[in-house]
């Protein structure tokens, strides 16, 4: 049976954020998995039991009902948003969060919803503003914080992330929760530290240039040399369905004498949990830019035991606009506040697709598989092929083809080997451009979309990137293709 490399961070990286990692029941009120409201219950409670039981398509469609009567409060609208938010209609979540604030301006859920497509924006400021609003809300505080721990820890204010910590912490206590070990190690890996910040940048304002490395053409994977502690470089994978800053290796760890200050067990891709650990750099360099004071996660990734590897994710992608070209195996860096500097060297005569990058901590744009609805999905550009979620599949994929074209293969991911029912020769269309002879694996999508509190149907690879010079414009959360010059 051929194994084919799908994932190094990539699920990984959505069930590995256990620094900010999936929200416990004990710090979810009300949290049910399956559980059904009873007869007669307000829609409000309702749609709150779906939510907090990561039930989101199934919101999604009692919100469709629920916004439209005439009646609707601010209550009802707000979390009707958060519904049509986490099912993936994010256009339509926005302008129900700003009828709820227009009938009442201090609605947490609103301001949650809203502090949620800030931070799928790129918005980091916005994001915090409404977040610290949001934390009040009685039934999604757990969220609210989730969330605002995130952002802040993007901004990276030791005094802000402090300040979060001692709010929650009050919080927790009234509901008699204990404290989240996503606030907890996040706590621990700053613990000590003389500066004002984490993820300091240091270096040039203009454009730079590094070059790709390949380790394996096989499996299409792409690399950066980056240097640590002024120890050397270390190859890197690009990994933009990693939610964090950077991921490395046991090996490298301990090579680098890096010092455990907290501990977690991850899921991913693969039958086996990920244990993982979290210490802090002191330097990460990238040709002439340098960031001091950097949180770091060790993991035991399948892919990356014994190697002195790692990845680097979203949260180390978007503070910049980047393109990244396998074929001149060049990646460019451009200041974040520069689009300009990125749009002046694409030639839009031979853009094949110009469509939203949403940043649902993951890089997620949205996309029909084999003629199925549109719907989003996770991009990583260190996957080798794609998923889609087994209930997606089931309604939407499956029912259309030939049954002798669905065979049993095994893939690998972070958490080692698994096997899953795949079809190959498929089209996947982002925006208007069909993309060929892809393969699907149908993969269920649950776990790991209720670690990200959202519904993705399914996730996205490499083969749909690397046949373009790939743009990823993060100030206005755009991905351009570009096709090559002939020649």
């Amino acid at each position: 049976m051929k194994l084919r490399v799908l994932i190094l961070g990539a699920v990984l990286s959505v069930g590995l954020a256990p620094a900010f990692g999936p929200i416990p029941a004990s710090g979810r009120p009300g949290h049910e998995h399956g559980c059904e409201p009873e007869a007669g219950q307000d829609g409000v409670v309702r749609l709150e039991k779906l939510l907090l039981g990561d039930s989101f398509l199934e919101a999604g469609r009692v919100a469709a009902e629920l916004s439209t009567r005439p009646d609707a409060d601010a209550a009802t609208l707000s979390v009707c948003g958060l519904a049509f938010l986490k099912s993936g209609r994010i256009t339509e979540a926005e302008v129900l969060f700003a009828k709820a604030l227009e009938l009442s301006p201090d609605n947490a859920e609103a301001h949650l919803g809203l502090g949620r497509v800030a931070r799928i924006r790129n918005d980091t400021n916005a994001a915090i503003r409404h977040l610290r609003r949001a934390v009040r809300s009685k039934a999604f505080y757990g969220e609210a914080f989730r969330q605002l721990w995130r952002a802040a820890w993007d901004r990276g204010q030791l005094a802000e992330l402090r300040e979060v910590r001692t709010l929650a912490a009050e919080r927790y206590v009234r509901e008699s929760k204990i404290l989240p070990s996503w606030i907890t190690n996040g706590i621990a890996q700053i613990e000590g530290l003389s500066g004002d910040r984490i993820f300091r940048m240091e270096g040039p304002s203009e454009r730079f240039e590094v070059p790709l490395a390949e380790t394996d053409p096989r499996r299409r994977i792409r690399m950066i040399a980056i240097g640590l502690n002024d120890r050397g470089d270390y190859l890197f994978h690009l990994d933009s369905a990693l939610a964090e800053f950077m991921t490395i290796s046991p090996v490298m760890a301990e090579e680098l004498g890096l010092v455990p200050v907290g501990s977690a067990t991850s899921t991913g891709v693969g039958t086996a949990t990920i244990a993982t650990r979290f210490a802090m750099l002191d330097e990460v360099r990238l040709g002439p830019l340098t960031f001091r004071d950097v949180p770091v996660m060790v993991s035991d990734v399948r892919t990356l035991r014994g190697l002195k590897e790692g990845l680097v994710g979203t949260a180390f992608l978007k503070r910049f606009n980047v393109t990244i070209d396998v074929e001149a195996k060049a990646m460019v860096f451009y200041p974040l506040e520069r689009p300009d500097l990125l749009a002046a060297r694409i030639d839009r005569a031979a853009v094949a697709a110009d469509i939203p990058l949403y940043l649902f901590d993951q890089t997620v744009v949205e996309a029909s598989p084999a003629g199925a609805p549109f719907a989003l999905y996770m991009l990583d550009s260190a996957a080798a092929t794609n998923l889609v979620d087994t209930s997606f599949f089931a309604e939407h994929i499956k029912p259309k083809l030939d049954p002798a074209r669905i065979v049993r293969r095994g893939i690998r991911g972070a958490g080692g080997d698994q096997f899953v029912n795949q079809v190959e020769g498929l089209k996947i269309t982002l925006g208007t451009h069909v993309f060929e002879g892809q393969t699907l694996n149908e993969f269920p999508m649950g776990a790991l979309n209720a670690i990200g509190g959202r519904y993705l149907a399914g996730l996205l690879g490499n083969p749909l990137l690397w046949p373009y010079r790939v743009h990823m414009d993060f100030h206005n959360c755009r991905l351009i293709l570009e096709r090559r010059k002939a020649g």
